[in-house]
């Protein structure tokens, strides 16, 4: 018995895309509005990470990456398997980054400070793809699984059949074709 069920996409998915959406227009504002002579907090500038640059520059890797967090939310919003799993590639870069970064600059000393910064986001950016993964194997990587309650009817009911048809030995009962 196949039904064609539409999969279940979880609230706390949809939250993610809330967040995500909320987050590109953050680096959007920033990007449009914060004057290239402004100063920007040293939080902010870990955060951002394109500070290193000329403001022109930092506005266009700002804009690509509001780009990619709109493209994400909206994905996810929209409920197509795609953006989960075109999140889930983005974190794994992140995540790879950090690290690249992490092991390269780790002897330079004055690069610690920036590595430290580095090393406390990495466990939040593994978090974050490790959510990601389990959501993309539940709803991609994975066949529609049933609610529990059909699930634990459907059992019952062919375990009944099995006990009624084990008297007789019908071997095609037990298999559960009826004849």
């Amino acid at each position: 018995m196949t039904t064609n069920r539409k999969k279940y996409w979880p609230l706390d998915l949809k939250a993610f895309a809330i967040f995500a959406i909320a987050w590109s227009l953050f680096l959007l504002t920033v990007a449009l509005f914060v004057d290239g002579d402004f100063m920007l907090a040293d939080p902010l500038h870990a955060i951002v990470r394109a500070t290193f640059f000329n403001f022109e520059n930092e506005r266009i890797v700002l804009l690509l990456e509001a780009g990619i967090f709109w493209v994400i939310g909206a994905g996810i919003l929209a409920e197509q398997a795609w953006s989960v799993v075109f999140a889930l590639i983005y974190m794994a870069q992140i995540v790879a980054g950090h690290l690249a970064f992490a092991i390269t600059y780790l002897p330079v000393r004055f690069e610690l400070s920036h590595v430290r910064e580095v090393a406390t986001q990495g466990p939040v950016l593994v978090l974050i793809t490790l959510y990601l993964w389990i959501r993309a194997s539940d709803l991609i990587f994975e066949a529609p699984a049933t609610p529990a309650r059909e699930r634990d009817a459907l059992g019952a009911k062919d375990r009944v059949a099995a006990h009624a048809n084990h008297r007789t030995n019908e071997l095609g009962a037990i298999a559960g074709s009826q004849k």
